[in-house]
């Protein structure tokens, strides 16, 4: 319900004509605008006793212009600001919608549809705020508004403003709601960008269970369950509980990052009303109130404002809207996924892809349940395989025939390893698999495919992962002894390898820690990529630890194992102006590539990981320090994202 004006409030802030008040909080009042243009917006108007506060108004100037460079669909983007007036406001976009918390608690807990809709949106949000270098501190069921075509998330960056002052902070009180808080939080520790990760999970859980996971019966006895128990998802489905317990790790190295939880969920189906009928009802209705709050007579007329958009235009905006999402998640190639595998995901809303034993065809309003073996590999996302220890999986022979291995399995490189038995050699790599073919063969319940690319070399195999892209599969190669045989030792070390994989994939040591488990696509940010490789160039995954934006030329990040990092002198300065200088030597003045790599975790004495950056652009052969500069800013935004690791 929007609230009108109180006698002696103002008509106008700013170019913003007053419509009425939306709320109000601990930071200040929270009131209803429409500008020049037509269009409608939340202004949160600060209370004057915080502005008077020592250190209050530079915090906030500069948590104001952070979160104006925050964009995203499922954001509400600030649009205006004055830090500089008597009663400092910023305004947001305003969209009509139901706050999270009220839905649940006037119509019930959301379903696994809706609940997978909200953390599909709740993290390109936070992928989109992390990425402008703010954490929000503040993500609860009251900063997610359910609006038509699904989760939008508010007050983003604000509570740092206020954070260390005012009697928001004085004894007994704490920034952030405390049912949602992350251990970090509860025990006034430095936060980082997973903080928000542990929130996310607090209110997926929430939303599903109709409560926080660590409720107590009191404010501390809510901060001691966060920072000491486990949370209570006895109550929530099988599959919510799957996805938020680990966001919900008390150490925050162990939560996913939000490119991970999107990688781990996957494209979403096409939006259709997303929500339950009443909470669409109460979207409808507040529309209408609004509607009516425009159309009074006694406001001021505004000269020239645009009318409300046509339901085209909505229908246009979520379009937009759902293209922003398609692009995060990097769906790629949907073309290619097969047709069965595009059937199922419309036919059942998938909360993880990993609990899904079967494909159910829904008929006469009953389930008829499709008798077929589950895919043990149905978990495998692109996440999940990075971090897969190949050489443990196979360190037992896997094919009884050839006998022991000759050769032991060994590694230089996540995502590979080589043996041999006997006369045969084995080769294991989780790749892209476009040229394997699927002629229907199985290996208990999961996809076995043909190499047709690399017949002239030994006999190949793909596992393919039934919740993955169809471009990344797990190959087995033969080679050498029995031409005749080959395939069949293949088919059987395929085989086996599936049975031990679904036993449980062996993870990489320290993969916890380890820089493998990272997306390197997600870990650029996207002004980044616009100002040093491309407009409109998006980051492809090009082998398992690679990212390729291919532009004028291409531009490839590498996480790999490697030597440890020897410093090795550049001696020709550039000055690029501005105070900035790259350094370059005199191969590079002649090469049509530049490369800058930085180390990230040492492993032990020799080895390290590390991040290669690799910048061609043919377009400025003339200046190739423009080409390590740019290799230069994207290693260090990359470093800058990686979380911090000792060692």
């Amino acid at each position: 319900m929007v609230k009108r004006l109180a006698v002696g409030d103002p008509a106008r802030i700013g170019r913003y004509r007053l419509l009425g008040e939306l709320g109000s909080g601990g930071m200040g009042r929270v009131l209803l605008g429409v500008g020049p243009d037509g269009r409608l917006v939340a202004i949160k108007q600060v209370h004057q006793h915080l502005v008077t506060e020592e250190d209050f108004l530079p915090r906030f100037r500069r948590e104001v212009q952070t979160s104006a460079k925050v964009s995203g669909a499922f954001t509400a983007a600030v649009v205006d600001f004055d830090t500089e007036s008597e009663s400092p406001w910023l305004a947001s976009l305003f969209v009509p919608g139901v706050p999270l918390g009220k839905a649940v608690q006037e119509y019930g807990p959301c379903t696994t549809a809706e609940v997978r809709m909200l953390a599909v949106g709740l993290a390109t949000a936070l992928q989109a705020i992390h990425g402008a270098g703010l954490v929000h501190r503040d993500l609860k069921p009251a900063n997610v508004i359910l609006a038509e075509d699904g989760p939008r998330v508010i007050d983003f960056g604000i509570a740092r403003a206020v954070e260390g002052r005012s009697e928001l902070t004085h004894t007994g009180s704490i920034i952030g709601s405390p049912a949602y808080m992350s251990p970090e939080q509860a025990q006034s520790l430095p936060l980082t960008p997973a903080s928000d990760i542990f929130s996310l999970g607090s209110v997926l859980a929430m939303a599903a269970g109709g409560s926080s996971p660590f409720a107590g019966a009191s404010m501390p006895h809510t901060l001691y369950n966060i920072a000491h128990t486990e949370p209570d998802l006895s109550g929530l489905p099988p599959e919510v509980a799957e996805l938020v317990r680990p966001c919900l790790a008390k150490d925050p190295q162990e939560r996913p990052t939000p490119a991970e939880l999107l990688d781990f969920l996957g494209p979403l189906p096409p939006p259709h009303r997303p929500w339950s009928a009443r909470v669409h009802r109460e979207i409808n209705d507040q529309a209408v109130e609004v509607a009516a709050l425009l159309a009074d007579p006694e406001a001021t007329q505004i000269v020239g404002a645009t009318p409300t958009p046509s339901a085209a235009q909505h229908v246009a905006d979520i379009e937009q809207r759902l293209q922003a999402l398609v692009e995060i998640q990097r769906a790629t190639n949907l073309r290619r996924r097969r047709k069965r595998a595009l059937t199922a995901v419309s036919a059942v809303v998938l909360l993880v892809a990993g609990v899904i034993t079967a494909t159910a065809v829904f008929s006469g309003g009953e389930d008829t349940p499709v008798r077929e073996t589950a895919n043990p590999l149905v978990g495998l996302n692109l996440t999940k395989l990075r971090s897969i220890d190949l050489c443990a999986a196979v360190e037992q022979p896997l094919v009884s025939s050839v006998g022991e291995w000759t050769k032991k399995p060994s590694s230089s490189q996540w995502g590979t390893c080589a043996a041999q038995a006997g006369e045969y050699q084995f080769d294991f790599d989780i790749k892209r698999i476009d040229g394997y073919r699927d002629n229907g063969a199985k290996a208990a319940g999961a996809s076995v495919l043909e190499d047709v690319a690399g017949a002239q070399d030994g006999c190949g195999r793909a596992l393919l992962p039934a919740a993955m892209e169809r471009q990344f599969g797990i190959a087995v190669r033969v080679r050498g002894g029995d031409t005749d045989k080959r395939c069949g030792i293949a088919d059987e070390a395929a085989a086996q390898l599936v049975s031990r994989i679904a036993q449980g994939a062996p993870q990489l040591p320290n993969s916890r820690i380890s820089l493998a488990k990272h997306d390197p696509c997600a870990l650029v940010d996207s002004i980044v990529v616009r100002l040093n490789i491309g407009e409109k160039v998006r980051g492809e995954p090009d082998l398992l630890h690679t990212c390729k934006w291919s532009s004028v030329g291409p531009t490839t990040v590498s996480f790999e194992r490697s030597k440890i990092l020897v410093p090795t002198e550049k001696p020709i300065p550039f000055d690029l102006g501005g105070g900035n200088f790259v350094f370059l030597d005199e191969a590079e003045l002649g090469s049509p590539a530049c490369v800058r790599r930085g180390q990230y975790r040492q492993i032990d004495n020799s080895d390290a990981e590390v991040v290669t950056v690799q910048v061609e652009n043919p377009s400025v052969n003339e200046h190739p320090e423009f080409r390590c500069a740019a290799a230069q800013t994207v290693l260090q935004n990359i470093m800058e994202n990686l979380p911090r690791v000792n060692g």
